[in-house]
C-alpha cells in the first residue's frame, strides 16, 4: 500500500515595527524548546481504508532553537528513549506506525541576513542557501503571555487558503524563531498555521551562553539554490500527482505478519 503524507509549512516574511523592551529582562543568548504538532490526513483505498481509521490523527515532536545576537540554529531535539512506536491490528496483521522526523536544520545569520537550510526531501538531502528576505508581517495589536513573556501577534496571509499567526516577545530582542518563522522585532514563541493544522509552541526558554561552535552551519546535502529546490519539489509533486512544498513529517508504515 502507499500512503502520501505531506504537512505543509509556508515561507514567512514580515512588517517590522518598533517595540519597547526592558533591558534588565532581555535575553540575548539561550535555548528554546518548541512542541511541533501537525494534524495528519491519510487517505487509503480498498482494504487499506479500514487501517486509516486506526492511524494517528496528529504528530508531536520537539524542536530546539539555539540563539545569540549573531545567529540561530533550529533543529530536532533528541527524542525520548522511552517513546515507543504504536501498534495497531488490522485484518489479523499487526501494523507498526513509525514516524520519522527528517534531519532538517535552519541556520540564520542575522548580520549577513542569510539562511542555510538542510532539508530532506524524498530520502535525498539538500543544502539550500537563501537571503533572509524582506519582512511583510502585519502586527494586529493583540497581546498575550507565553511562558510569562508578554507577546504581540503578527499575521501573514500569503493566499486565500493559508493564514499564519505568530506571537513574538520584544522582551527577547532576537529576530529569530522556529525555522523560517522569524524576522520580527523579538523572538517568536508560537506559530499557528491554518487554524491549528500545524502549530509550534515554546515549551521552555533557558538563558544560557551559546557560542559560535554550538551554532555550526549545516553541511550535509547537495547544494542548490532556493529556486532550484522549489523546482525539484514541484517536478516531483507533479510526477506523484500531489501537492506540497517538501517540508513536514515523513510517515513510514511497516506491516508485521
Amino acid at each position: 500500500m502507499k500512503a502520501l503524507l505531506l504537512v505543509s509549512t509556508g515561507l514567512m516574511v514580515f512588517t517590522l515595527l518598533g517595540a519597547q523592551t526592558d533591558p534588565g529582562k532581555a535575553i540575548r543568548s539561550g535555548k528554546v524548546v518548541y512542541e511541533d504538532m501537525a494534524k495528519i490526513e491519510i487517505h487509503l483505498d480498498g482494504e487499506a481504508a479500514a487501517l486509516a481509521a486506526s492511524l494517528p490523527k496528529e504528530r508531536k515532536s520537539l524542536k530546539s532553537l539555539l540563539f545569540n545576537e549573531n545567529a540561530s540554529l533550529y533543529a530536532n531535539e533528541k527524542a525520548s528513549e522511552s517513546s515507543a512506536d504504536p501498534m495497531v491490528e488490522s485484518g489479523g496483521s499487526m501494523v507498526m506506525i513509525k514516524m520519522m522526523e527528517p534531519d532538517n536544520k535552519m541556520y540564520t545569520d542575522f548580520t549577513a541576513r542569510k539562511q542555510i537550510e538542510q532539508r530532506e526531501f524524498m530520502t535525498r538531502m539538500f543544502l539550500i542557501e537563501k537571503d533572509l528576505g524582506a519582512p511583510d508581517w502585519k502586527l494586529t495589536g493583540n497581546e498575550k503571555n507565553i511562558l510569562g513573556y508578554p507577546c504581540q501577534e503578527a499575521v501573514r496571509q500569503p493566499n486565500d487558503s493559508t493564514k499564519i499567526v505568530a506571537w513574538f516577545t520584544p522582551v527577547i530582542p532576537i529576530p529569530s524563531g522556529p525555522g523560517e518563522y522569524l524576522n520580527l522585532p523579538g523572538l517568536v514563541l508560537s506559530v499557528d498555521l491554518d487554524n491549528g493544522k500545524h502549530t509550534l509552541t515554546a515549551q521552555s526558554i533557558e538563558a544560557v551562553d551559546i557560542t559560535g561552535k554550538q551554532l555550526s552551519k549545516p553541511k550535509e546535502g547537495k547544494k542548490v539554490s532556493d529556486a532550484e529546490f522549489k523546482k525539484i519539489v514541484e517536478d516531483k509533486m507533479k510526477e506523484m500527482g500531489a501537492q506540497g512544498n517538501g517540508s513536514g513529517t515523513r510517515m513510514m508504515i511497516r506491516i508485521e505478519r
